[in-house]
Protein backbone atom coordinates (compact mmCIF):
# COMPACT_ATOMS: atom_id res chain seq x y z
CA UNK A 1 0.00 0.00 0.00
CA UNK A 2 1.23 3.47 -0.89
CA UNK A 3 1.72 5.78 2.08
CA UNK A 4 1.08 9.51 2.29
CA UNK A 5 1.69 12.20 4.87
CA UNK A 6 -0.67 15.19 4.62
CA UNK A 7 0.40 18.37 6.42
CA UNK A 8 -1.72 21.45 7.02
CA UNK A 9 -4.73 23.19 8.46
CA UNK A 10 -7.85 21.49 9.71
CA UNK A 11 -11.09 23.18 10.78
CA UNK A 12 -14.70 22.39 11.61
CA UNK A 13 -17.18 23.25 8.84
CA UNK A 14 -20.78 24.27 9.49
CA UNK A 15 -22.69 24.09 6.18
CA UNK A 16 -25.84 26.21 5.85
CA UNK A 17 -28.02 25.75 2.75
CA UNK A 18 -30.24 28.70 1.79
CA UNK A 19 -32.40 29.83 -1.11
CA UNK A 20 -30.64 33.20 -1.24
CA UNK A 21 -28.20 35.25 0.79
CA UNK A 22 -29.73 37.02 3.83
CA UNK A 23 -30.62 40.68 3.53
CA UNK A 24 -28.41 43.12 5.47
CA UNK A 25 -29.75 43.99 8.93
CA UNK A 26 -31.99 40.93 9.20
CA UNK A 27 -32.01 38.09 11.72
CA UNK A 28 -32.06 34.65 10.11
CA UNK A 29 -32.59 31.16 11.47
CA UNK A 30 -31.27 28.03 9.79
CA UNK A 31 -32.73 24.63 10.53
CA UNK A 32 -30.88 22.69 7.84
CA UNK A 33 -27.18 22.52 8.63
CA UNK A 34 -24.37 19.98 8.67
CA UNK A 35 -21.27 19.97 10.81
CA UNK A 36 -18.10 18.07 9.96
CA UNK A 37 -14.36 18.40 9.72
CA UNK A 38 -12.97 20.54 6.92
CA UNK A 39 -9.96 22.42 5.67
CA UNK A 40 -8.04 21.81 2.46
CA UNK A 41 -5.41 19.43 3.86
CA UNK A 42 -7.93 17.51 5.95
CA UNK A 43 -10.28 17.05 3.00
CA UNK A 44 -7.41 15.80 0.83
CA UNK A 45 -6.46 13.30 3.53
CA UNK A 46 -10.04 12.00 3.69
CA UNK A 47 -10.07 11.52 -0.09
CA UNK A 48 -6.73 9.72 -0.25
CA UNK A 49 -7.66 7.37 2.57
CA UNK A 50 -11.05 6.64 0.99
CA UNK A 51 -9.26 5.75 -2.25
CA UNK A 52 -6.94 3.25 -0.59
CA UNK A 53 -3.74 5.16 0.20
CA UNK A 54 -2.40 4.71 3.72
CA UNK A 55 -2.71 8.25 5.01
CA UNK A 56 -1.25 10.03 8.05
CA UNK A 57 -2.19 13.58 9.00
CA UNK A 58 0.01 16.18 10.69
CA UNK A 59 -1.70 19.33 11.94
CA UNK A 60 -3.00 21.23 14.97
CA UNK A 61 -6.33 20.69 16.76
CA UNK A 62 -7.68 22.62 19.70
CA UNK A 63 -8.45 20.92 23.01
CA UNK A 64 -12.19 21.30 22.48
CA UNK A 65 -15.36 19.58 21.24
CA UNK A 66 -14.60 20.28 17.60
CA UNK A 67 -11.06 18.96 17.88
CA UNK A 68 -12.31 15.73 19.48
CA UNK A 69 -14.97 15.27 16.81
CA UNK A 70 -12.51 15.87 13.95
CA UNK A 71 -10.02 13.38 15.40
CA UNK A 72 -12.81 10.79 15.59
CA UNK A 73 -13.75 11.46 11.95
CA UNK A 74 -10.14 10.91 10.91
CA UNK A 75 -9.97 7.64 12.82
CA UNK A 76 -13.25 6.45 11.28
CA UNK A 77 -11.73 7.21 7.87
CA UNK A 78 -8.71 5.07 8.83
CA UNK A 79 -6.33 8.03 8.88
CA UNK A 80 -3.33 7.79 11.21
CA UNK A 81 -3.79 10.58 13.80
CA UNK A 82 -0.60 10.04 15.82
CA UNK A 83 1.02 13.12 14.31
CA UNK A 84 -1.80 15.51 15.17
CA UNK A 85 -0.68 17.93 17.89
CA UNK A 86 -3.10 19.40 20.42
CA UNK A 87 -3.16 23.07 21.31
CA UNK A 88 -4.36 24.17 24.76
CA UNK A 89 -4.02 27.86 23.91
CA UNK A 90 -5.96 28.02 20.64
CA UNK A 91 -9.38 26.69 19.64
CA UNK A 92 -10.04 24.53 16.61
CA UNK A 93 -10.85 26.88 13.69
CA UNK A 94 -14.49 27.05 12.56
CA UNK A 95 -15.72 27.78 9.02
CA UNK A 96 -19.31 28.86 8.35
CA UNK A 97 -20.11 27.77 4.80
CA UNK A 98 -23.16 29.51 3.30
CA UNK A 99 -24.45 27.64 0.23
CA UNK A 100 -26.70 29.71 -2.02
CA UNK A 101 -28.96 27.27 -3.87
CA UNK A 102 -30.21 29.80 -6.41
CA UNK A 103 -26.79 30.95 -7.65
CA UNK A 104 -24.79 27.82 -6.70
CA UNK A 105 -22.28 30.16 -5.04
CA UNK A 106 -20.59 29.48 -1.72
CA UNK A 107 -19.57 32.10 0.83
CA UNK A 108 -17.19 31.10 3.63
CA UNK A 109 -16.48 32.86 6.92
CA UNK A 110 -13.41 31.55 8.76
CA UNK A 111 -13.15 32.02 12.52
CA UNK A 112 -9.71 31.04 13.75
CA UNK A 113 -6.74 32.02 15.83
CA UNK A 114 -3.37 32.54 14.20
CA UNK A 115 -2.01 29.28 12.80
CA UNK A 116 0.47 27.59 15.13
CA UNK A 117 3.32 25.63 13.59
CA UNK A 118 3.92 21.97 14.35
CA UNK A 119 6.66 21.27 16.87
CA UNK A 120 7.96 18.00 15.42
CA UNK A 121 8.05 16.09 12.16
CA UNK A 122 9.27 12.65 13.19
CA UNK A 123 7.38 9.89 11.37
CA UNK A 124 8.02 6.18 11.85
CA UNK A 125 7.45 5.34 8.18
CA UNK A 126 8.79 6.33 4.77
CA UNK A 127 6.08 8.23 2.84
CA UNK A 128 5.68 7.74 -0.89
CA UNK A 129 3.96 11.08 -1.23
CA UNK A 130 3.88 14.33 0.75
CA UNK A 131 0.84 16.59 0.34
CA UNK A 132 0.84 20.05 1.95
CA UNK A 133 -1.31 23.19 1.91
CA UNK A 134 1.40 25.76 2.74
CA UNK A 135 0.07 26.75 6.17
CA UNK A 136 3.17 25.37 7.90
CA UNK A 137 6.06 26.19 5.56
CA UNK A 138 8.77 25.39 8.13
CA UNK A 139 7.39 21.90 8.70
CA UNK A 140 6.81 21.38 4.98
CA UNK A 141 10.45 22.13 4.17
CA UNK A 142 11.73 19.85 6.95
CA UNK A 143 9.63 16.93 5.74
CA UNK A 144 10.66 17.41 2.10
CA UNK A 145 14.33 17.48 3.12
CA UNK A 146 13.92 14.44 5.36
CA UNK A 147 12.23 12.35 2.66
CA UNK A 148 13.80 13.45 -0.64
CA UNK A 149 12.58 10.36 -2.53
CA UNK A 150 8.92 11.08 -1.75
CA UNK A 151 6.77 12.88 -4.34
CA UNK A 152 5.93 16.35 -2.98
CA UNK A 153 2.71 18.14 -3.95
CA UNK A 154 1.83 21.66 -2.80
CA UNK A 155 -1.73 22.97 -2.73
CA UNK A 156 -0.93 26.64 -3.29
CA UNK A 157 -3.77 29.02 -2.48
CA UNK A 158 -2.11 31.14 0.24
CA UNK A 159 -0.41 34.13 -1.38
CA UNK A 160 2.73 34.80 0.65
CA UNK A 161 6.48 35.05 0.11
CA UNK A 162 7.09 31.96 2.26
CA UNK A 163 4.77 29.81 0.12
CA UNK A 164 6.43 31.22 -3.01
CA UNK A 165 9.78 30.06 -1.60
CA UNK A 166 8.34 26.63 -0.80
CA UNK A 167 7.50 26.14 -4.49
CA UNK A 168 11.22 25.82 -5.20
CA UNK A 169 11.38 22.63 -3.14
CA UNK A 170 8.31 20.73 -4.39
CA UNK A 171 7.90 18.51 -7.43
CA UNK A 172 4.32 19.60 -8.18
CA UNK A 173 2.51 22.83 -7.41
CA UNK A 174 -1.26 22.81 -7.89
CA UNK A 175 -2.27 26.44 -7.48
CA UNK A 176 -5.44 28.47 -7.77
CA UNK A 177 -5.98 31.00 -10.56
CA UNK A 178 -5.72 33.80 -7.99
CA UNK A 179 -2.40 32.49 -6.65
CA UNK A 180 -0.95 32.19 -10.17
CA UNK A 181 -2.03 35.73 -11.02
CA UNK A 182 -0.49 37.13 -7.83
CA UNK A 183 2.78 35.23 -8.31
CA UNK A 184 3.21 36.25 -11.96
CA UNK A 185 1.62 39.70 -11.92
CA UNK A 186 -0.49 38.72 -14.96
CA UNK A 187 -4.29 38.80 -14.98
CA UNK A 188 -5.93 35.86 -16.75
CA UNK A 189 -8.52 36.93 -19.33
CA UNK A 190 -10.43 33.97 -20.77
CA UNK A 191 -11.30 36.10 -23.81
CA UNK A 192 -7.55 36.36 -24.46
CA UNK A 193 -6.06 32.81 -24.40
CA UNK A 194 -2.58 34.29 -24.69
CA UNK A 195 -2.84 35.39 -21.04
CA UNK A 196 -3.07 31.74 -19.98
CA UNK A 197 0.10 30.96 -21.89
CA UNK A 198 1.90 33.98 -20.42
CA UNK A 199 0.94 33.01 -16.87
CA UNK A 200 2.18 29.45 -17.30
CA UNK A 201 5.40 30.53 -19.00
CA UNK A 202 6.19 33.00 -16.23
CA UNK A 203 5.52 30.38 -13.55
CA UNK A 204 7.97 28.01 -15.22
CA UNK A 205 10.52 30.75 -15.76
CA UNK A 206 10.54 31.42 -12.02
CA UNK A 207 10.61 27.74 -11.04
CA UNK A 208 12.17 25.52 -13.69
CA UNK A 209 12.21 22.32 -11.60
CA UNK A 210 8.56 22.47 -10.53
CA UNK A 211 5.60 21.16 -12.52
CA UNK A 212 2.60 23.50 -12.34
CA UNK A 213 -1.14 23.00 -12.58
CA UNK A 214 -3.39 26.05 -12.35
CA UNK A 215 -7.01 25.34 -11.40
CA UNK A 216 -9.52 27.52 -13.26
CA UNK A 217 -12.78 26.64 -11.50
CA UNK A 218 -15.58 25.77 -13.91
CA UNK A 219 -13.16 26.23 -16.84
CA UNK A 220 -10.95 23.31 -15.84
CA UNK A 221 -7.20 23.36 -15.30
CA UNK A 222 -4.09 24.71 -17.02
CA UNK A 223 -1.01 22.48 -17.32
CA UNK A 224 1.84 21.50 -19.63
CA UNK A 225 2.99 18.17 -21.04
CA UNK A 226 5.65 17.50 -23.69
CA UNK A 227 6.30 21.25 -23.86
CA UNK A 228 2.67 21.91 -24.84
CA UNK A 229 0.54 24.19 -22.65
CA UNK A 230 -3.03 22.88 -22.44
CA UNK A 231 -6.34 23.44 -20.69
CA UNK A 232 -8.33 20.38 -19.63
CA UNK A 233 -12.05 21.22 -19.35
CA UNK A 234 -14.05 20.62 -16.20
CA UNK A 235 -16.71 17.92 -15.92
CA UNK A 236 -20.21 19.26 -16.51
CA UNK A 237 -22.62 18.20 -13.76
CA UNK A 238 -25.73 19.43 -11.98
CA UNK A 239 -23.95 21.59 -9.39
CA UNK A 240 -25.29 21.76 -5.85
CA UNK A 241 -22.19 22.97 -4.00
CA UNK A 242 -18.65 23.76 -5.15
CA UNK A 243 -17.13 24.05 -1.67
CA UNK A 244 -14.26 21.58 -1.38
CA UNK A 245 -14.15 20.74 -5.10
CA UNK A 246 -10.63 22.15 -5.36
CA UNK A 247 -9.52 19.89 -2.50
CA UNK A 248 -10.97 16.85 -4.27
CA UNK A 249 -9.19 17.89 -7.49
CA UNK A 250 -5.85 18.03 -5.71
CA UNK A 251 -6.39 14.72 -3.95
CA UNK A 252 -7.30 12.96 -7.22
CA UNK A 253 -4.28 14.56 -8.89
CA UNK A 254 -2.03 13.33 -6.06
CA UNK A 255 -3.56 9.85 -6.19
CA UNK A 256 -2.88 9.47 -9.91
CA UNK A 257 0.67 10.87 -9.67
CA UNK A 258 1.42 8.50 -6.77
CA UNK A 259 0.29 5.57 -8.94
CA UNK A 260 2.60 6.52 -11.79
CA UNK A 261 0.19 8.51 -13.96
CA UNK A 262 1.53 11.40 -16.02
CA UNK A 263 0.49 14.98 -15.36
CA UNK A 264 -2.15 14.94 -18.12
CA UNK A 265 -3.97 11.92 -16.74
CA UNK A 266 -3.68 13.32 -13.23
CA UNK A 267 -5.28 16.62 -14.30
CA UNK A 268 -8.13 14.84 -16.09
CA UNK A 269 -8.71 12.68 -13.01
CA UNK A 270 -8.74 15.83 -10.90
CA UNK A 271 -11.34 17.51 -13.10
CA UNK A 272 -13.58 14.44 -13.07
CA UNK A 273 -13.35 13.97 -9.30
CA UNK A 274 -13.92 17.67 -8.61
CA UNK A 275 -16.95 17.77 -10.88
CA UNK A 276 -18.51 14.69 -9.30
CA UNK A 277 -17.97 16.17 -5.83
CA UNK A 278 -20.19 19.15 -6.71
CA UNK A 279 -23.30 16.96 -6.92
CA UNK A 280 -23.86 17.04 -3.15
CA UNK A 281 -23.81 19.65 -0.39
CA UNK A 282 -20.71 19.72 1.79
CA UNK A 283 -17.01 19.36 1.09
CA UNK A 284 -17.00 15.62 1.84
CA UNK A 285 -20.52 14.40 1.14
CA UNK A 286 -19.89 14.21 -2.60
CA UNK A 287 -16.43 12.62 -2.66
CA UNK A 288 -16.70 10.11 -5.53
CA UNK A 289 -15.47 6.53 -5.57
CA UNK A 290 -12.48 5.42 -7.62
CA UNK A 291 -14.84 3.37 -9.77
CA UNK A 292 -16.91 6.46 -10.65
CA UNK A 293 -13.81 8.45 -11.62
CA UNK A 294 -12.28 5.59 -13.61
CA UNK A 295 -15.52 4.88 -15.51
CA UNK A 296 -15.91 8.50 -16.66
CA UNK A 297 -12.21 8.71 -17.55
CA UNK A 298 -12.44 5.55 -19.68
CA UNK A 299 -15.63 6.78 -21.37
CA UNK A 300 -14.10 10.13 -22.35
CA UNK A 301 -10.42 9.41 -22.88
Amino acid sequence: MLKAIVIGRVCYDVDMVMEKMPEPGTVNEFFEKKGHGGGSAANMAICLSKWGIGCSFAGILGNDFYGTRIRKEFEQARIDTRYIEQSYDNDTPISCVMINQSTKETTVFNLSDKYIGLKKCDFDFMPDIIVMDGYDVVEDKLVIDRYPKAISILDATITSSSVAELIKKVKYCVCSKEFAEALTGIKIDFQEPSTLIKVYQRLKKKHLKTEFVVTLGERGALYSINNQIKVSPSLKVDVKDTHGAGNVFRAAFAFQIAHGGDIEKAVKWGNIAAGLSCRAHGAREGIPTLEEIENIYNQNY
